[in-house]
Parts: C-alpha cells; sequence; structure tokens
C-alpha cells in the first residue's frame, strides 16, 4: 500500500507506510528512503534522511536494515491512519 507519491523533485517514489522495530508506524519513500513521522509531515516536507551507521529517525527509533517491514492495513488502522487514501500497489 502507499499514500502519495514522493514531493521530492528528485525522486519517483511512493510514500508508504512502515513498521520499525519499536512497533510505531512512519512513512517511507520506497525510492529515496528519507521517513516522515506523520502524514501531515509530507505537505510540510518535515522528513529525516536515515544514514549509515546508525539510521536514526529519532531518539528511540531507526530504520537499520532488517529491523523493519512495510506496514499492514491493520497497522496503518492502529496508528490512526485508517481514514487516508491507501492505493494499493501494482
Amino acid at each position: 500500500m502507499w499514500l502519495v507519491e514522493c514531493p521530492s523533485f528528485w525522486d519517483q517514489g511512493l510514500i508508504r507506510p512502515l513498521v520499525v522495530s519499536s512497533g510505531k508506524v512512519v512513512l517511507m519513500c520506497d525510492s529515496c528512503g528519507v521517513v516522515w513521522h506523520t502524514p501531515a509531515d509530507i505537505d510540510e516536507f518535515e522528513h529525516v534522511e536515515p544514514c549509515e551507521p546508525d539510521w536514526s529517525i529519532d531518539q528511540h527509533d531507526h530504520v537499520r536494515p532488517g529491523t523493519f517491514r512495510w506496514a499492514s492495513a491493520a497497522d496503518v488502522t492502529s496508528a490512526g491512519w485508517g481514514e487516508l487514501k491507501w492505493r494499493e500497489l501494482p
């Protein structure tokens, strides 16, 4: 599932919901890798660019490879984002 296209002018990725190791749901561009903490942050392009070696997105969470998964519809609903217009992947 995905929400919108990445607003970055240099990218054409899809913004997808992601569950990090703590169980928190965030949004991540599947192409450029930037992370938004909430859907409202996308409009303001309030994002985090996680980088090696810590891949940190805030003081408690990270997106280290192998420690996260793409979110399901149930994850998105439990995060309070179920009412948004989610699209299915082709």
